[in-house]
């Protein structure tokens, strides 16, 4: 336990203005490093697949993680902010002490009617002395800086090694270990913690029976048609349907206050979501009915062509560097085998069918985006708008919903989020849509994006606490293993991903220590 001394008079934190820049440092650094690597979930499969070209996903995730982080980040930024510490144990009362006109730290004092609220430029020369405060003490601040180094420091070196990881994870981990080393065991919730250890295993698991499931109801419904072209035509729309319901409910229900959403209840919230649901059907069914396959044939077409000049080239397609994956064999008489065979028969997607499902996963990996943004931003900004608000009112656990400099924070963690995913995403994406599966297709990327929405939506709304990026691990690995069983799934580049998953926690606890030791020696 470490004792910093300090004089909490009423501008007591005019002398931590070099704590909190170096946090804004730490925390753009932090952002950084999920936009290079927590990013790349929504769009590495759609990027592997074809569906969108990289630059593509640049622009679109840079336009959604922006309306996310902003419309609905001040929820999480609240949540994370309060949820795994009892942060009371920060609390220190100060008292002023008429003899020395100085204030004496005590225990605690019956009428501290003032809970932080002050800023140096309120105090007026001439003005009488605050007889009892309440703040936030000034080794939280550093807990929650040094914490954020151990999460930059994990994320970026994740990154590099083109390895997907859990930044909320990261954020737990340095936040509890440089608590611990400041106060002890004292107010850490150890059932919190357990959760999370525990939806490390079960996030990608539910994941990825469901991104499974889909994937044989296409397959089912679908690929083992005669006319595949013409059934993924009749059930595009449908699953455009669901598609719009599952991920409008996770958004709307309990949504952003700027629109109106945190007034709805969830009946209906969901009545809305099926409603634009319902609207997104009929318009696929009806007047962009013709629409749908030209814009499938057109991509066709325009693959075909391209594929032509690589071969007048002389150019060989290219062949996978991992090589405890390879291309599933076709068996014969594919679409006359028994049924139940097609639950681990390799059946090869249809070049022009897949374009028909181009237009489902841009959707899907849209709307992921923007939950993305809402949800991983705060991880991000929970620390630093703690900081912030200790720095500014001398206390960090006001309400920060109603604070406009919430929404310039967030702004700022999207900004630094964009820079990494441009930057350095490029290297978590090319794992995630070609390193871990042998075919990463618009059908089976489309299948990887609901099952982690789905998922998503279930565990928030029951209260499990999961990771969005292991969510997304779990469901390539299940849609792989659908497809074509074992044989085009990397499951040592699993096992790669799993180490460092495990490194998580020590890693980011470990960064974050030591920086507490550093930065305790400027206080």
């Amino acid at each position: 336990m470490l004792d910093i001394l300090i004089q909490y008079a009423p501008n007591w934190t005019e002398h931590t203005t070099w704590l909190v820049i170096v946090a804004f440092v730490f925390a753009f650094f932090v952002s950084y490093g999920m936009g290079a690597n927590d990013s790349c979930n929504d769009w590495g499969p759609a990027v592997g697949a074809g569906t969108v070209k990289l630059y593509q996903a640049y622009i679109l995730s840079g336009i959604l993680n922006v309306a996310g982080a902003v419309l609905l980040g001040y929820k999480v930024v609240e949540t994370l902010r309060t949820g795994i510490i009892e942060f009371n144990i920060f609390d220190v009362y100060a008292q002023y002490n008429a003899t020395t006109n100085q204030y004496d730290t005590v225990d605690h004092c019956g009428n501290a009617t003032l809970v932080g609220g002050w800023k140096a430029p309120d105090i007026m020369p001439g003005a009488p002395p605050v007889e009892c405060a309440k703040y936030t003490s000034i080794d939280f601040m550093l807990t929650q800086t040094a914490s954020l180094a151990g999460v930059a420091a994990f994320m970026i070196l994740s990154s590099c090694y083109k390895i997907p990881v859990s930044a909320t994870h990261a954020v737990v981990g340095a936040s509890v270990a440089t608590s611990f080393y400041i106060r002890g065991n004292v107010g850490i919730k150890w059932g919190e913690i357990i959760s999370i250890v525990i939806s490390w295993f079960i996030s990608p698991v539910i994941a990825g029976i469901i991104a499974g499931g889909m994937y044989y109801i296409i397959k089912y419904s679908v690929l083992i048609r005669q006319d595949t072209f013409k059934w993924a035509l009749r059930l595009c729309p449908v699953f455009m349907c669901f598609t719009l319901v599952v991920n409008l409910y996770a958004c709307i229900y309990d949504g952003s206050k700027y629109l109106g959403l945190d007034k709805l209840n969830a009946t209906e919230a969901f009545l809305i979501s099926v409603a634009i649901g319902v609207a997104g059907w009929a318009l696929l069914t009806f007047p962009l009915k013709n629409w749908l396959p030209n814009r499938a044939k057109r991509l066709y077409d325009k693959e075909t062509i391209k594929m032509q000049k690589r071969l007048e080239a002389g150019k060989a397609p290219k062949s996978h560097k991992i090589k405890d994956m390879r291309e599933p064999e076709v068996a014969e008489n594919i679409k006359e085998l028994p049924w139940y065979k097609y639950f681990w028969a390799y059946v090869p997607e249809d070049r022009l069918t897949k374009k028909v499902f181009n237009t489902l996963q841009i959707v899907s990996s849209s709307m992921l985006s923007f939950t993305h943004g809402a949800n991983d931003t705060g991880n991000t900004i929970s620390p630093l708008l703690a900081i912030w608000l200790c720095y500014e009112s001398g206390y960090a656990f006001g309400n920060a919903e109603t604070r406009d400099d919430t929404q310039l924070l967030l702004g700022y963690g999207s900004l630094a989020m964009i820079v990494g995913f441009v930057t350095l995403g490029h290297r978590t994406i090319k794992l995630l849509a070609h390193e871990m599966t042998v075919d990463m297709s618009p059908i089976s990327g489309f299948c990887i994006e609901v099952g982690t929405a789905f998922t998503v939506l279930i565990c928030v709304k029951l209260g499990i606490p999961i990771s969005s990026t292991h969510c997304t691990v779990g469901a390539v690995v299940f849609v792989g293993m659908a497809k074509s069983t074992s044989e085009g799934v990397s499951f040592g580049t699993f096992r790669k991903i799993c180490f460092f998953w495990l490194l998580c926690f020590p890693m980011s606890a470990a960064i974050g220590i030591g920086t507490t030791i550093i930065l305790q020696q400027f206080l």
